[in-house]
């Protein structure tokens, strides 16, 4: 008998080594995220580089391509969004408008990587201030908003990218 008695005595024992080692699991993950959560700033996967700014555009020409491309894909954006009729629950952005509010951003971020010469200049500041504006009105932090107030926000956008091209075109190379 004394066999089957040490073997119930293992049991319990083993039981506790099991429990540890999944309670060690656990919480390895919870503190990967709370190391996360304190440095915002922690290179990863998305983002591996993210105390570095965008690189500027390295000529007038290229940042008018840029411009050109940002323009031309917030008007078909705009355009797929105003052809939509896609509804949602009460309170809920579309993501029709969410892909709209993410175009927008994409190109505000574009627009400022104007090369130095043109970085800082009355028309890219004015040009980035009032987009900046624009895009306060779609962001995160008003996530009740209407696709109409969405599209329009997006629209003073586009003017403001527009505006800023043709700036950027008239000053001297």
């Amino acid at each position: 008998m004394p066999a089957p008695f040490r073997l119930l005595a293992a049991v319990p024992a083993m039981s506790l080594v099991l429990l540890s080692g999944v309670q060690a699991q656990t919480t390895q993950p919870e503190t990967a995220r709370r190391n996360q959560a304190v440095s915002p700033t922690a290179p990863s996967v998305a983002n591996p580089n993210p105390d570095t700014p965008a690189p500027r555009a390295p000529d007038m020409q290229t940042y008018l391509g840029m411009l050109q491309k940002a323009e031309q894909d917030l008007r078909q954006e705009i355009s797929r969004v105003e052809g939509s009729n896609q509804t949602t629950q009460r309170g809920a952005t579309s993501p029709d408008t969410i892909h709209l509010m993410q175009t927008a951003r994409n190109s505000w971020q574009i627009a400022e990587r104007a090369p130095q010469g043109f970085a800082g200049s009355q028309a890219h500041t004015a040009a980035m201030q009032d987009m900046r504006h624009r895009f306060a009105d779609i962001a995160h932090n008003r996530p009740a908003h209407t696709p109409a107030e969405a599209l329009d926000s997006a629209r003073g956008v586009l003017q403001s990218l527009q505006s800023l091209r043709q700036a950027a075109a008239s000053q001297p190379s």
